[in-house]
């Protein structure tokens, strides 16, 4: 059978060729070699270069704090949104709003938090502030264009292979195996909005459960997805599930979980438990003092006056929370229940089956 070269330069010009042996994609070493260090030439970067050089201003800003203190100037908050970037949720990407609410709880941004229009003007201008620094800062240079994520819009790209052993290498990266396996229980986590999901994704991935944004009050579609995911669960290995859900601490973020816990008893879910690990009133007792005192809450709201007597007048989005602290309420949370040495034997079994691929 004859073939042909898959290196693009080949000297015989695609002119097909009789294998040595089986599965041969190239006719010499020679070309094999060449087109591996075509497909890992460094990948060139990619600049912002439209005739002129964003920079920051170095005047004083006129911008005034809450207490009427100068705010930082653009340059002086470029600087910390910086730290925050390499320091904060372990130097991982972040969006817009994380790195405006991670401003805000170290004192980088101190806007109005009262509930009046003042109120809401002035904070919005800080959130455009710090996405029109994270902007330049990315146009400059000084800040990747990875470490600003846009849950909004992306771009889809399709999985490729140079070679069969290139796909066999990415499959024993992979390849992984129910880990939950032998246990009494099994997870699954529900976080209010898609703004969480960078932060609790990966600790969803980690311990290997289903994961799902509710986008606000879910829909019916979602809902019933989840139990219907359950209880193939259920039919399967015969586990109830543990359903961790983070919201925030106001009216609307109660009732999301409260809607919830009705949805699932509705769809009759194979449940034993709902675990609201944030935002949680002892949560938000120790947040740094300028998030402590949180939002006012909107008297219009119809669920306001039972939210008042249960937490006041305040309340508060759970993207102030550090990833570090729901991290650790969901491993502390699982680590109650979850049988160690079955996890860990499971852990041995899976690494074993993935060293024969």
């Amino acid at each position: 059978m004859r073939v042909t070269c898959k290196n693009p330069d080949c000297p015989r010009e695609g002119e097909p060729f009789v294998p040595k042996r089986a599965g041969a994609q190239y006719c010499t070493g020679r070309c094999r070699t060449a087109a591996y260090r075509q497909r890992h030439a460094p990948v060139p970067a990619t600049w912002w270069d439209d005739g002129s050089a964003p920079r920051f201003s170095t005047a004083p800003s006129r911008l005034l704090n809450a207490d009427g203190t100068p705010a930082l100037t653009r340059g002086e908050l470029a600087e910390r949104l910086l730290e925050i970037a390499e320091g904060d949720d372990g130097g991982e990407p972040k969006t817009g709003r994380r790195y405006y609410y991670l401003a805000l709880s170290h004192g980088y941004i101190q806007p109005d938090m009262s509930d009046t229009p003042e109120g809401k003007k002035s904070r919005d201008a800080a959130y455009d502030r710090v996405t029109a620094v994270l902007g330049i800062l990315r146009k400059q240079g000084r800040l990747g264009w990875d470490m600003v994520l846009d849950l909004t819009r992306e771009l889809d790209q399709w999985q490729t292979y140079g070679s069969p052993r290139e796909a066999r290498a990415q499959m024993r990266r992979s390849y992984d195996e129910d880990r939950w396996a032998g246990q009494l229980r099994y997870p699954i986590f529900i976080v209010e909005k898609d703004t969480l999901e960078p932060v609790c994704r990966p600790m969803a991935s980690r311990w290997q459960m289903p994961f799902a944004s509710s986008r606000g009050y879910g829909s019916l579609t979602l809902q019933h997805d989840v139990v219907a995911l359950l209880n193939q669960r259920l039919a399967r290995t015969g586990q109830m599930a543990v359903v961790y859900f983070v919201s925030d601490l106001d009216p609307s973020g109660l009732d999301l979980q409260r809607s919830w816990e009705e949805a699932l008893e509705s769809f009759t879910a194979p449940v034993s438990e709902v675990v609201r690990i944030g935002l949680t009133r002892s949560q938000v007792i120790d947040l740094p003092p300028r998030l402590r005192q949180g939002i006012e809450v909107k008297p219009s709201d119809s669920r306001a006056a039972k939210y008042r007597e249960e937490y006041g007048d305040r309340c508060w989005e759970a993207d102030v929370l550090p990833a570090a602290v729901i991290e650790q309420a969901l491993d502390h949370d699982i680590r109650s229940w979850i049988d160690a040495e079955a996890w860990q034997r499971r852990h041995t079994e899976i690494e074993r089956a993935r060293a024969l691929l």
